[in-house]
């Protein structure tokens, strides 16, 4: 491939790190089912399980975090200065982040109506359930992780 190329894997790779936006929406979708159910029920918890739901938007914003990083790792004025070697890590960021998230995205659209559930029978489990909810998130948090330090490694 001529180098020229590789910018363009690099920048289809920034556009496949969007996915993690898709992987958001599974836990988000099911978990607002719950909380139309639960809040027409008790309206008082409402930002209780605000709270369950912003952990599915995180999931998006950390996709969105690396695109931007390696938005940022392009320089289209100097494209001979983006290797082969770039593209191919850009390519296991891209990979590592959908995976992570996705990971925390099934266990989110599990998690999140159960949890909005319980707490509508008892509020006092909101912490507890957070702990849970939290052990799901660190999944994409991880693969968030891993993606910086790769992407460190592009000049």
């Amino acid at each position: 491939m001529v180098f020229e190329n590789w910018i363009i894997v690099g920048i289809l790779s920034i556009a496949g790190t969007m996915l993690t936006i898709l992987g958001a929406g599974i836990p988000l979708a099911k978990g607002i089912q719950a909380a139309a159910a639960a809040v027409a029920e008790k309206q008082r918890l409402n930002i209780f399980i605000l709270i369950y739901l912003a952990l599915a938007e995180a999931l998006a914003i950390y996709g969105l975090l690396i695109a931007f990083v390696m938005f940022t790792k392009i320089d289209v004025n100097n494209p001979s200065s983006f290797s082969q070697t770039d593209a191919f890590i850009f390519l296991a960021a891209m990979f590592i982040m959908i995976v992570s998230n996705l990971g925390a995205a099934i266990t989110l659209a599990k998690g999140e109506p159960a949890a909005i559930g319980s707490i509508t029978a008892n509020s006092e489990v909101f912490t507890n359930n957070l702990i849970y909810l939290g052990l799901g998130e660190a999944l994409a948090i991880y693969g968030l992780l891993i993606a910086f330090i790769l992407l460190n490694l592009v000049t």
